[in-house]
């Protein structure tokens, strides 16, 4: 019987160093992502609530936790609608990961949700309705694509959907910008190539941090940028 060593003496008198024999082992498969329609928006509002309502964000907008994932449900599903119309969903296959883009390379339309969304969350719209001003507040003026939510329990699967997004952008030489609400969040948003500023903190709530993502290219925009 060889021993490990004679094994590897062996190895090393057939194969020189320069000439061993590369192994190459087969790359995992890329995870599947695909954009939605309207059919899906209940099922992705589910997703997003269901893994956001522990956020401290979540429970800034809505204090009542019992109220809180049905109001979770019914804003994503509004925020969904606005982005199918102006903006960009990606999911990965299985509902476990989603991110919803809003264009901001063009002016948007006259908001015709403010009625429903104050039906919906009821006495909290207000503090959502607040969270909306201080986010366009410190929004870059730069066109970009705002990453509204992304909802993406393993890390990998949050590198894969922003990398699905912004290879695109790249192409288009569009900047894309988000909020971190929390250090796991800001460190893929990082890792992604977005560049952090100072955080703010909601009134009597937790921290936000700003974070843009520059252009690649400076590239003239026509129509919707990035389409899957």
């Amino acid at each position: 019987m060889h021993t490990a060593t004679e094994a590897a003496a062996q190895l090393t008198s057939r194969f020189p160093p320069r000439q061993r024999p590369m192994i190459e082992y087969p790359a995992a498969p890329a995870p599947a992502i695909t954009c939605i329609n309207r059919a899906d928006i209940p099922a992705v509002a589910a997703v997003a609530a269901h893994y956001t309502q522990d956020e401290p964000v979540a429970g800034w907008l809505l204090p009542d936790r019992r109220r809180r994932p049905a109001a979770l449900r019914a804003g994503f599903a509004l925020l969904i609608e606005q982005a199918l119309q102006n903006g960009f969903v990606d999911r990965l296959v299985g509902d476990r990961a989603v991110a919803i883009w809003l264009d901001r390379t063009r002016p948007l339309p006259a908001p015709g949700q403010l009625r429903r969304l104050q039906e919906e969350c009821g006495p909290d719209s207000d503090a959502v309705l607040l969270l909306a001003d201080i986010a366009a507040h410190h929004a870059p003026t730069v066109p970009h694509l705002h990453l509204a939510v992304l909802v993406a329990p393993d890390p990998a699967d949050a590198a894969a959907l922003l990398a699905h997004r912004q290879q695109r952008l790249d192409r288009v030489g569009v900047a894309s910008f988000a909020y971190a609400a929390n250090q796991v969040q800001l460190g893929a948003l990082m890792d992604a190539g977005f560049q952090p500023s100072e955080a703010l903190r909601l009134p009597a709530g937790p921290p936000l941090w700003p974070a843009l993502r520059p252009a690649a290219q400076r590239l003239a925009v026509v129509g919707r940028p990035a389409a899957a």
